[in-house]
């Protein structure tokens, strides 16, 4: 059933659950400046707290400038600020508010609550006719709950994404089951998505499968002539690696990084390129295992476009990452994932995309294998691509336009 709570939950969980979630929110925001009264435009409000919501949210901003009813307000929400910043910047997109930069609290409970405050002030100060969110960080979920706080329209990007476990992984899981609780528009990426939704109670007017909006971006960059001069050839002795999810710290982080190091002994000459996700808890983990691994080149995060030209050319790539795995069937590399399941089941189908057990010898014994494979043409990215043709900002617009203005009192 839509909404239910987990019949046991860690404590993270149930305290950030300390609302009830309602099976069906109606948003109290009906003739509000917000709204497209007399011929004004309908004001959107979009909020961007980490990386991967600024590489997928960049075409929405790209589509929604200078629309002639639908004006848009970005919201830096002090997540992750200066990486925040600085990838919307590649993409020529400028926050028009930011927050103050999250303070270290003592718990996820915390930081959500802190961020929920923050972004209820920002939505009544606004009184947007919808607010956006993408994805499922903290800085969704927050905004998800702050929205509904403030009695605004809320729309969900990248809706319906699921695994068969809850709390697996939390707390992304999690996050996005609640932010459906929420959501008034879902946009879907994918049918399997979509289904997810249907099966949850959604009605099926609400749910929109658009397909996703980092294919847009993925689409945008190889379609640039400047990156096709710049791409170099691929290479059978590159690794790509990342590591970031909360689920992998500790532990996990050990087991995938002492099977990379195997890897590297057991194939001479291979290169292992790592960028470092700022979290200080997996940075230090993964620093004290491959630092001085003499095959190993650890480096701060990547630009995008720098990042997707290190995929294509990778011979592997090794990551926990939800967005590599829609990009690296586009970009002909194959990935093994570092989880029991995915949300993104379409990945696997492709056959690019592998899970693999946090297991080091299961680590080493597939990673080898994949580099030992000929590579396989990349998948175009069209109608028939798994997620989307890359016009998922056009047809969310579309959306948008209906249910803002189309539907608006007048």
């Amino acid at each position: 059933m839509l909404c239910s709570p987990a019949r046991l939950m860690p404590s993270a969980a149930r305290l950030l659950a300390s609302v009830a979630c309602p099976a069906a929110f109606q948003p109290r925001t009906r003739g509000r400046v917000g709204h497209a009264r007399g011929g004004a435009r309908a004001r959107i409000l979009v909020i961007a707290g980490t990386r991967p919501e600024c590489i997928k949210l960049a075409p929405l901003m790209h589509a929604l400038e200078g629309h002639a009813a639908l004006s848009v307000i970005l919201i830096n929400s002090g997540q992750h600020l200066l990486a925040v910043r600085e990838c919307f910047a590649e993409f020529g997109v400028r926050c028009d508010v930011e927050l103050a930069e999250l303070p270290q609290l003592p718990h996820l409970a915390a930081a959500h609550q802190h961020l929920r405050t923050e972004l209820r002030a920002v939505a009544e100060r606004y009184a947007p006719a919808a607010v956006l969110v993408q994805g499922d960080t903290l800085t969704a979920y927050s905004a998800a709950r702050a929205a509904r706080d403030a009695g605004c329209m809320l729309a969900h990007i990248e809706a319906g994404l699921r695994t068969d476990a809850m709390l697996d992984p939390f707390p992304e899981e999690w996050f996005r089951r609640r932010i459906a609780c929420h959501a008034n528009i879902h946009f879907a990426p994918s049918a399997s998505a979509e289904a997810n939704l249907l099966a949850e109670g959604v009605e099926k007017r609400a749910i929109h499968r658009v397909g996703n909006t980092g294919i847009d971006s993925l689409k945008r960059l190889l379609d640039d002539g400047r990156y096709q001069r710049h791409h170099a050839a691929r290479s059978d002795n590159s690794l790509l690696a990342t590591l970031h999810r909360r689920a992998n710290c500790d532990g996990n982080a050990s087991i995938v990084c002492d099977a990379l190091a195997d890897v590297a002994e057991a194939r001479p000459g291979l290169r292992i390129l790592f960028p470092v996700h700022p979290n200080p808890r997996i940075a230090a983990t993964i620093r004290r295992r491959l630092g001085s691994h003499r095959s190993v080149d650890l480096v701060e995060p990547m630009r995008y476009p720098q990042f997707v030209e290190r995929a294509a050319q990778a011979a592997l790539i090794v990551s926990d990452s939800g967005g590599i795995q829609e990009e690296a069937p586009h970009l002909g590399t194959p990935l093994l994932v570092p989880r029991l399941n995915t949300e993104r089941p379409e990945c696997l189908t492709t056959g690019f995309v592998q899970l693999v057990p946090v297991d080091r010898a299961a680590i080493v014994k597939h990673a080898l294998t994949a580099l030992d494979t000929p590579r396989r043409p990349a998948l175009p990215i069209d109608d028939d691509a798994p997620f989307g043709a890359g016009d998922a900002a056009r047809r969310i617009v579309g959306v948008l336009e209906h249910a803002l203005l189309e539907r608006a009192p007048t």
